[in-house]
């Protein structure tokens, strides 16, 4: 189990940056990854020229899991783990503390699942 959130951020990483040859990586550093997809999209009837996907960032008492998918499409929430839903506040952002060999597999599938459903969508 990672202990320190230095830790934590440097095990969740890579997991963004699996998608960093498919979407875009506007920030990738070691405090912080976001990914976007460059396709234009139109969500609640407004054109937009990009669309956030998700990101991981260091902050003062947590590593940040924000995942975009479950903010466009609520309904992709009921397919997430128990474990992970667990550390969601708000609508989009996980507080990741403390992170194990579950949760993070958790995690990467998340990301799977979200990918694979934006591009279903046509969002990328």
């Amino acid at each position: 189990m990672s202990e320190s959130l230095s830790e934590v951020y440097q095990q969740l990483r890579p997991l963004l940056q699996k998608y960093s040859t498919k979407l875009v990586a506007k920030k990738d550093s070691d405090k912080g990854i976001e990914l976007w997809s460059t396709k234009e999209a139109t969500l609640a009837g407004r054109k937009i020229p990009e669309l956030f996907f998700a990101a991981a960032a260091m902050q003062k008492n947590f590593v940040g899991f924000y995942y975009f998918p479950i903010y466009t499409h609520p309904e992709i929430k009921k397919e997430l783990a128990p474990g992970l839903l667990k550390l969601l506040k708000g609508k989009s952002c996980f507080h990741v503390k403390k992170l194990d060999k579950d949760l993070l597999k958790d995690i990467e599938s998340s990301l799977k699942q979200g990918y694979d459903f934006y591009k279903k969508q046509g969002l990328i």
